[in-house]
């Protein structure tokens, strides 16, 4: 990990465990920051929450992969002759396929897919606070596979309790694109994912990244859109907004936050551009806020 991002990672967990609490179940959370630890963006992030006891709802532990490069299948799961089931996944689009496999073998799981910009609505269900020690390993990177392009782990099936149920929600990032994975452990019965708007918090963290080329080297970090527009469509760009604002308690530098529900706020002249990104060819993506962070 980048030293320089330790104290960032230490309160992101913090956050994440202050969010589990207060829904009573984990939502989609991930390390952003990792992207300063690879040439390209963040494209796909695991966030693998289980309950851990009543003030704390869930313990998450988390790995960030890469979602680019070529797949030979979607996913893969096994089950050897001791009941270990081991899961290889690197395509997270079909929730049904992988759902069926997982029953298949033994691993009580439902799996939904959410679009960007929405969530299941929680509670679902009670998640389980006794989790038995062994009962599965956290997610990793696919030894030898460069690109990052997946992730796996192993579920022991043998110290499954009934009525229990891994729930694994596979949701489109609405920051980077990619897909972020979590997966909770739950007591039955679980209530279908009922697609609601998203209003959790998202972080965009402030990072080096890859230099916008359409922009030809001009810089605008700290000025307003109403500086920024002339010279995005004097090169004959066209411009997106990623709205967002700093956080209601931070250090300085603290990374921004944005909310789905508050992307069709309109974007007026004077608001600030702190960063931008060139999300494909020929468009660039500011993401401006009304009020700049102290350095």
């Amino acid at each position: 990990m980048n030293g320089s991002l330790a104290g960032f990672e230490e309160r992101r967990l913090a956050e994440l465990k202050e969010h589990v609490a207060a829904r009573a179940a984990a939502e989609r959370a991930g390390r952003p920051h990792a992207a300063a630890e690879r040439a390209g963006w963040p494209r796909r992030r695991m966030v693998l929450a289980v309950a851990a006891g009543a003030a704390i709802a869930a313990v998450a532990s988390v790995v960030t992969v890469s979602s680019m490069g070529g797949a030979d299948r979607a996913y893969a799961v096994t089950k050897d002759s001791d009941g270990i089931v081991y899961v290889t996944v690197r395509d997270f689009r079909d929730a049904a396929g992988l759902t069926r496999q997982l029953k298949s073998l033994n691993v009580p799981a439902i799996v939904d897919f959410v679009p960007a910009g929405q969530k299941c609505k929680e509670p679902r269900a009670e998640p389980v606070t006794d989790i038995p020690r062994g009962l599965y390993y956290a997610p990793r990177n696919i030894p030898g596979d460069d690109a990052g392009s997946g992730w796996q782990m192993q579920i022991n099936t043998k110290l499954f309790k009934p009525g229990q149920t891994f729930v694994w929600t596979l949701a489109v990032d609405p920051v980077y694109g990619g897909s972020d994975t979590s997966t909770i452990l739950m007591r039955d019965p679980v209530a279908p994912c009922e697609l609601v708007p998203d209003d959790v918090q998202h972080v965009v963290p402030k990072m080096p990244f890859p230099e916008v080329t359409s922009l030809g080297g001009y810089r605008v970090e700290g000025k307003t859109v109403g500086e920024v527009l002339p010279e995005i469509e004097k090169r004959g760009l066209k411009v997106t907004y990623l709205i967002t604002e700093p956080p209601p308690e931070r250090y300085p530098g603290d990374p921004y936050l944005m909310y789905p529900t508050k992307q069709g706020t309109p974007v007026g002249a004077d608001w600030f551009v702190w960063q931008a990104d060139e999300p494909e060819k020929g468009v660039i993506r500011l993401m401006v806020t009304q009020k700049l962070q102290k350095p």
